[in-house]
């Protein structure tokens, strides 16, 4: 990794699964994933529990993005030992970080007029139910109070509107959308004129975090939406979201709009990843006697397309046998026989490594039997017999085709073997 990169607290522990996150995982791994664990670290620390720590101090720690680079980090929270040799310093509170940020002032003079727009918009939205439209009161109840920029009733049900301008604290997004979800209000994020990341450049951190809260899809208004809102005295919104890695958007009425159970909107859902679809497909094809002809032909040479392997083509993984390989994967992953007649993942796992050619898969199935859990599977006296026959002959590892295959296949479960995706400037509309 190059120097510049280089992290102070090189490794952390995810408590619920005592599987370690290195600062390599973390700089390395899909954007997606990096939010879950952003997510989790927040909700753990405003809960008052820990969810990862430091490897060598045991100290709760999360995982900011670097503001020069954009790139996550481990960082210690306030009280962690001074004499850990990875320490990372005494971070600032999140009420002093705030107060910084704002400098005294409570809003900007256009957040101001945002909120006033949007009473306008809604009042003339016939769905809007007369008199519920408020801008800037509290609603107090046995959970605390929170102040939203603008709510209503609309189509009968609470609905509440905060614009986002400034960068906001991931603890202050979630606190908010909590306080919501469990008064049921519904809940939308807005931004105002968004403008997609260039190239080379990224969205900010608390805009990226209301991505991730509406289903990834940011809803923006300009001046388009409101003249259109006008005109068709109904409330318009422009959302934005990325479609194989490029920036797309839309226009969409507030009445269109779907709800997550949380409350919270989306327009458009999202792409399923394509190695989910990859899967959803192969288990459909696949039966009892394996991943029959054309349909393996077809859906292995989907799978060099889509990992580029340039080095190989669809029969070439079949003499492999990575459609054994995969079927082995899935039985480890859901706990039965997939792909097979055996009746538990021991006959499985035996009849497996019965073969001489598929020795070399040996170390990398011990290792997903461990990831998902299967380490009993392991400690039976057959399985240990075939694993230390096939131990002992040279093992494929992740940077072979098999390694690069399962982290194609299974990056959930390698998290830095996911590439990140390219963005791009052009922006057009769906």
């Amino acid at each position: 990794m190059s120097e510049k990169f280089k992290r102070t607290l090189k490794r952390a522990v995810d408590l619920e699964t005592m599987r370690p996150i290195s600062s390599d995982d973390l700089i390395g791994m899909h954007k997606d994933d990096y939010q879950v664990i952003r997510r989790h670290a927040t909700r753990a620390r405003l809960e008052r529990r820990p969810r990862y720590v430091c490897d060598i101090c045991g100290h709760p720690v999360y995982a900011p993005r670097e503001a020069r680079s954009g790139l996550p980090y481990w960082k210690h929270h306030p009280g962690a030992p001074e004499n850990c040799p990875w320490w990372t310093g005494t971070p600032s509170g999140v009420d002093a970080v705030s107060s910084r940020q704002f400098d005294g002032a409570q809003e900007s003079p256009l957040h101001g007029k945002i909120k006033t727009i949007l009473g306008e918009l809604l009042n003339a939205d016939v769905r809007t139910k007369p008199g519920s439209v408020i801008i800037d009161e509290y609603i107090v109840t046995k959970r605390g109070r929170r102040r939203p920029d603008v709510r209503a009733v609309y189509e009968n049900t609470p609905f509440v509107v905060e614009v986002q301008l400034a960068t906001t604290q991931i603890p202050i997004i979630i606190q908010r959308e909590d306080f919501y979800s469990s008064e049921d209000f519904r809940l939308l994020w807005l931004t105002w004129n968004f403008q997609p990341p260039q190239a080379d450049g990224r969205m900010l951190s608390s805009f990226e975090d209301i991505f991730y809260s509406h289903n990834k899809n940011l809803f923006s208004i300009d001046d388009e939406t409101i003249r259109i809102s006008r005109q068709e005295k109904e409330v318009f919104f422009r959302v934005f979201l990325v479609r194989e890695d490029v920036w797309v958007s839309k226009l969409v009425r507030l009445s269109e709009l779907n709800w997550l159970p949380s409350g919270r909107a989306f327009a458009v859902a999202p792409e399923a990843p394509w190695h989910d679809d990859f899967i959803t497909r192969w288990r459909a094809a696949t039966g009892v006697y394996g991943t029959p002809h054309p349909a393996r032909g077809a859906l292995l040479a989907d799978l060099v397309s889509k990992l580029a392997l340039t080095d190989i083509d669809s029969r070439g993984l079949e003499k492999a046998d990575i459609d054994s390989l995969i079927n082995c994967l899935l039985s480890l992953l859901d706990g039965r026989p997939v792909g097979s007649r055996q009746k538990n993942l021991v006959e499985l796992l035996n009849t497996f490594l019965n073969v001489e050619r598929r020795y070399r898969f040996a170390r990398l199935v011990r290792l997903f039997a461990e990831l998902t859990n299967r380490k009993n599977i392991l400690e039976i006296r057959s399985v240990q017999t075939k694993f230390k026959t096939a131990l002992g002959t040279p093992q494929d590892d992740l940077q072979s085709i098999s390694g690069r295959v399962t982290l194609g296949l299974f990056p959930g479960f390698f998290p830095s073997g996911r590439s990140k995706s390219s963005e791009h400037t052009e922006i057009p509309r769906i």
